[in-house]
């Protein structure tokens, strides 16, 4: 079994990245809905961090993890 994940990475006002993975996001996401998606957390501002909110955009990526169970 496949587990995906988009994991979207942060600025946050420490400059340090921040970030927020989605488990099983759709198969057909493309760049622009990502980053899209992504400006606007930042604009309206609705997660903050350890270090205060939410700046700017560092990127992301999809994560595809292949898992098999182990039966016994």
């Amino acid at each position: 079994m496949d587990k995906v994940k988009l994991e979207m990475n942060f600025l946050n006002v420490a400059n340090k990245i921040v970030k927020i993975s989605i488990d099983d996001p759709k198969e057909d996401l493309n760049n622009a809905e990502v980053e899209d998606a992504m400006d606007n957390i930042v604009a309206l501002n609705i997660f903050d961090s350890k270090e205060g909110d939410l700046v700017g955009v560092s990127g992301a990526r999809v994560i595809r993890t292949s898992v098999s169970d182990i039966e016994f």
